[in-house]
């Protein structure tokens, strides 16, 4: 290979590189939206306009038009609730809100256009739930509705992550609260603790000596939290865990703030039996006298509409 050939494959190379790991993050970090826009008859509907709005959108809602096969596609939406409109001149309007996208989720519409004043436009009985179109495996997602109503404490991340099925901690004493190997070590449907992969934002924070999270974001942090039990995608190479990955709550169109208080005394808390140590004047145990723990989150766009 000539000199000028091989540095134009190097810079080609590394190119590639930098745009794949991009696409991963965004694939890892936001879902996507497609759908077919049909008449009653069964025949693609091109050119009707279609509108998503959330408050999640910052820029305002995206609007496109279906293409010469009545399909649309909205890729790189941020976790959220959705609102679509289609709209056709001759058809009868359709409107459809609370679409919950989540991070690397892909749901599909199919929705049947009738004619302007005989009835309302419908999605398709199958393809208006919440089913991921193009999951190939089990996958649990925790958003905001589920974080908040889950009957678990919520002192870490794994706290959440135990509550999805399949996953157990591989020994009883696996609890939180330690930056440990055993309080972090999950197993899943019996798969080896060291054989999982942990995001947080899409970034890789798995320790590889021994397959547990290396970084832990704030309980209150978490906007959502996507387990893939079994069945992961060949992008995370030969997976034999669950892939998990944790979203820390972004930005939006919206403000949104939130506190918590958490109180732990010393008469609520049962005390270990305390001994002198031989040669000293010291105690053996600890004794809690009082723990307390505060967070408030504030977020919302710079410019509304624009950043």
């Amino acid at each position: 290979m000539k000199p000028n050939m091989h540095a134009w494959f190097i810079l080609i190379l590394a190119a590639a590189s930098v745009l794949l790991s991009q696409l991963a993050a965004a694939q890892a970090l936001t879902g996507t939206l497609i759908g077919t826009a049909r008449d009653q008859q069964g025949a693609v509907v091109p050119g009707g306009q279609v509108r998503i709005t959330s408050p999640a959108l910052i820029g305002g809602p995206r609007i496109m038009l279906t293409s010469e096969g009545g399909q649309f596609r909205f890729p790189n939406l941020a976790p959220g609730s959705y609102t679509l409109d289609i709209d056709m001149p001759g058809f009868a309007s359709y409107h459809e809100e609370d679409i919950r996208i989540g991070a690397g989720a892909t749901l599909e519409r199919t929705v049947v256009l009738n004619v302007a004043g005989v009835a309302e436009s419908i999605v398709v009985e199958g393809s208006g739930s919440r089913i991921e179109a193009r999951s190939g495996g089990f996958e649990t997602r925790f958003g905001q509705d589920y974080i908040g109503t889950i009957p678990t404490r919520r002192y870490s991340m794994f706290d959440l992550i135990r509550a999805a099925p399949g996953i157990s901690p591989t020994s009883p004493s696996s609890g939180s609260g330690s930056a440990s190997g055993t309080t972090q070590s999950i197993s899943a449907f019996g798969s080896g603790g060291n054989e999982n992969l942990f995001l947080i934002d899409g970034t890789n924070f798995t320790c590889p000596c021994a397959g547990v999270s290396r970084a832990e974001p704030g309980a209150d942090m978490i906007q959502e939290i996507q387990i893939q039990s079994v069945g992961a995608s060949a992008e995370f190479g030969n997976i034999q865990g669950a892939v998990i990955n944790v979203l820390t709550r972004h930005g939006s169109n919206n403000f949104a703030y939130d506190a918590s208080y958490y109180g732990q005394w010393s008469g609520l808390t049962s005390q270990p039996t305390r001994l002198a140590v031989p040669g000293t004047q010291t105690l053996s145990g600890y004794e809690r006298i009082k723990y307390r723990d505060f967070t408030t989150n504030l977020g919302g766009p710079v410019r509304h509409d624009r950043l």
